[in-house]
């Protein structure tokens, strides 16, 4: 610092000529001159003194208030972490993809699922820099672990160590137990499979399904130990001092020094039995080894636990700068002063305003001021109002950022009727306070409908119905921004959607809404290749009138024409419903397809079901119609079902058949699902139960083999006791046991005479008589089979 102030100092003498040279004054003057230098420095000294010593004392104590605020802010940042971690974690837990089907699915077989799992646990691991690895452990339908791959595990001990997060904790818990996945030896020589060492990273895990209360899985996050270590380390804002995390036991889970030594592990212990001793406090000066320290703390509410985090910062580190600034403000005190003096002396054509005095007023407070001494108040006052007006953007930007959601959200409700207590001046208020101008407005409805959706499997997947809606939402956006000033659209996420139009009441927003549909349908149709039913209601004057027209669009969308293409349906217009009354029920064709299913004729079925559809479809009828028709079939379906002596309940697994079968819209998705959810399930029972009488005389022929071996048995008899043909009784023995009528008996023997050869000493001889064999037969079957005569296999099993 000396060279920097000597520095200084010649540049300000160089600016001023004649303090650095001039002609040689006699002694009076320079004794004149020293004196007056001497009695003006005198009161500028003590007053930097005194400042100093009255000064600093409050100045540290700000400084440190400061600290403990930055200490707060970023232990609220790492609080925000943890818990993004925790909402991102559940968010995955109920996904559909980890539900109850993952419970009896074969990954193997059905390997793009297992793939799907995979690439899924991949993207959880990139969602958050924190975290070093996402696993999924499934319990059932056997012991499988997903990280990078699929893995079956067949070590008992691992298996036991994963199951362990299925029986600790609540059904979202943190942890510091990690189940180990090196060898067996590494295994053993940790002593046991969990260990609690601090070193560790944290553990998130959460049990699956999200929703279940028998949860068979979990998803397993865990924390990279050196990210969250730096994470912690935010909380010392200086490159000196200490800080951890620690359980409500006062265990300590992760430090911001994973390295630390024994000096630091002992302070660690010092500092945690200082913060029993001052519960009630979440801040004090601790001093240990002669240092003092700042030392800060905290509670994390967790999920299921209560952490604390713990800050400490050596006090110099804190009020170094204080002391810093108390020093610059002496020597600018004496050098202000002497600056007067010379530029009084000088009859200074330069009068130096109190810079200095309006300095020390305005840096004190602010700790940015206080590394720039350079700047003067009014360039203080410019950086604080600049600060300030960035502050007021920023906020003003989120609140325009939220003012759409907002107003979508308030806009759904109103039209679903969840805020029927409102009265219409309580409404009309809360529409302008989000921006809607309501005065002398009118309202209008518009529903849209997206089909075609089958046809776009290519492109999406079975599940992305949402994106799908999400898309055609943006478009409706894009395209309405041209046509209408006011208005909201509402995303439903299941193909459909809605749009609030608030127009003034002299515009003919009726005629505006029916050529925007005709547009949307155009774009809609050359962008995501569906097809698109838009609803039109009647203007209203009040917005208390829109719950009472949503519910009829809800009714309307049921007359629309089920055939290929899009329409504009519009309330007021009758002739859009009078074409309900021209369809008629095939008859014929229900009793062929009854007639198919009675016989078991799965292809006889889908081709009469498909003859059924388009009779249906063919002359343009509503979707209520189809729907009505299909629901009828289904009952005359069911009801053959129960006349055959099947269930429906049963064979249905109890689910409601008319309901799941109402919410279908397309023709070729109630035909998909007739097929697969009802005709398919039937036929299959049929064939299992023409199955069972053949069950049972393959089973009466074993048992028969089993009892009989000894005499000599063979097709041809064994087919006759059960009069049936011998090539019938073989088939069937084939197909329920897996293995022909020889190699059946075959085995039996086998099994016999290799009980005797162990635990008897009869002869060859008597055993290949005692299972049916003469001796030199017996001997080369044996042989056949085992790879050993009887002789060397009873030798062998002696030998043992």
């Amino acid at each position: 610092m000396e060279p920097v102030r000597k520095g200084r100092s010649s540049a300000i003498l160089t600016r001023w000529p004649g303090l650095t040279t001039g002609r040689h004054k006699g002694r009076f003057y320079r004794n004149s001159l020293m004196l007056i230098l001497l009695i003006a420095s005198i009161p500028g000294l003590i007053t930097g003194i005194v400042m100093y010593q009255l000064v600093v004392g409050r100045m540290e104590n700000e400084f440190n208030q400061m600290h403990q605020s930055q200490i707060e802010n970023r232990a609220r940042n790492v609080d925000d972490q943890l818990a993004y971690l925790e909402m991102t974690l559940s968010h995955w837990a109920f996904e559909p993809r980890f539900g109850n089907a993952l419970r009896t699915l074969d990954f193997v077989y059905y390997f793009n699922e297992t793939q799907e799992i995979v690439t899924t646990l991949y993207v959880l691991q990139g969602s958050h820099p924190l975290i070093k690895s996402a696993q999924l452990y499934l319990q059932e339908p056997k012991p499988i672990l997903f990280n990078r791959d699929y893995n079956e595990l067949k070590d008992e001990a691992k298996i036991q160590a994963y199951d362990r997060y299925l029986t600790m904790g609540n059904h979202v818990y943190w942890t510091d137990w990690i189940a180990s996945q090196s060898s067996d030896e590494a295994s053993q020589a940790n002593g046991s499979i969990l260990h609690t060492d601090p070193g560790n990273a944290l553990v998130l895990v959460h049990k699956i399904p999200g929703e279940s209360i028998n949860p068979f899985g979990a998803l397993i996050i865990t924390l990279d130990n050196e990210k969250v270590a730096s994470l912690l380390k935010t909380l010392t804002p200086y490159d000196e001092g200490l800080t951890f995390l620690m359980d409500q036991q006062g265990n300590t889970l992760v430090t911001g020094n994973p390295a630390a030594g024994k000096a630091d592990l002992a302070f660690e212990q010092q500092l945690k039995e200082e913060i029993a001793l001052n519960s009630d406090a979440h801040s004090f000066l601790f001093k240990y080894e002669d240092e003092t320290y700042s030392v800060s703390y905290g509670s994390l509410s967790r999920i299921d636990s209560d952490w604390t985090y713990v800050s400490a910062a050596p006090l110099t580190s804190v009020t170094s700068p204080v002391k810093l600034v108390s020093k610059i403000i002496v020597i600018a005190s004496a050098g202000s002063l002497i600056l007067g003096l010379v530029l009084s002396w000088f009859a200074s054509r330069r009068i130096y305003s109190p810079v200095a005095r309006m300095l020390h007023l305005l840096t004190p407070g602010r700790n940015e001021a206080t590394t720039d001494t350079r700047l003067d108040e009014f360039q203080l006052l410019e950086q604080q109002w600049n600060e300030l007006t960035s502050q007021s953007l920023t906020a003003h930007r989120q609140l325009q950022e939220q003012l759409p959601h907002l107003r979508d959200s308030f806009v759904l409700q109103l039209v679903q009727g969840h805020l029927y207590a409102y009265n219409e001046q309580d409404l009309q208020q809360r529409m302008r306070n989000l921006g809607f101008e309501v005065e002398g407005q009118q309202f209008l409805l518009l529903q849209m409908y997206f089909t075609g959706y089958a046809q776009l499997q290519g492109r999406f997947g079975s599940q992305d119905t949402g994106l799908v809606t999400f898309a055609a939402v943006n478009i409706i956006e894009e395209v309405a921004k041209n046509v209408f000033s006011q208005f909201s659209v509402m995303n439903f996420h299941d193909l459909s959607s809605a749009m609030l139009v608030i127009a003034p009441n002299d515009e003919p927003v009726k005629s505006q809404a029916l050529l925007w549909g005709q547009e949307l349908v155009e774009v809609i149709g050359q962008t995501l290749k569906m097809n698109v039913t838009v609803i039109v209601s009647r203007p209203a004057a009040s917005p208390q009138e829109l719950p009472g027209l949503f519910m009829e669009m809800e009714q309307a969308v049921a007359y629309r024409s089920v055939e290929d293409g899009s329409q504009i349906l519009d309330l007021e217009d009758e002739q859009c419903f009078r074409r309900t009354e021209e369809a008629s029920y095939p008859l014929g064709l229900e009793r062929e397809i009854l007639q198919a299913i009675r016989l078991g004729k799965k292809e006889e079925s889908e081709r009469v079901l498909e003859q059924f559809m388009t009779e249906i479809t063919r002359a343009g009828s509503s979707e209520f119609q189809v729907q009505q028709m299909m629901l009828q079939l289904l009952g005359s379906i069911q009801h053959m079902m129960l006349q055959t002596g099947v269930t429906p309940y049963k064979l249905f697994g109890g689910c409601n058949m008319y309901e799941r079968l109402s919410t279908i819209r397309e023709p070729a998705q109630m035909m998909k699902w007739m097929m697969g959810e009802v005709l398919l399930p039937y036929v299959q029972e049929i064939e299992m139960r023409s199955q069972e009488p053949l069950k049972q005389v393959v089973e009466r022929t074993m048992l028969f083999i089993d009892e009989n071996y000894r005499n000599e048995l063979s097709l041809e008899g064994c087919a006759d006791a059960e009069q049936m043909t011998p090539y019938a009784l073989s088939k069937a023995f084939k197909q329920v046991s897996g293995m022909n009528f020889i190699d059946y008996l075959t085995r039996v023997r086998m099994d016999a005479a290799k009980q005797l050869l162990r635990e008897t000493t009869m002869k060859i001889n008597d055993i290949a008589s005692a299972v049916g064999y003469q001796h030199s037969y017996f001997n080369r079957i044996f042989k056949k089979q085992e790879g050993l005569t009887p002789s060397q296999y009873r030798d062998q099993w002696q030998g043992k």
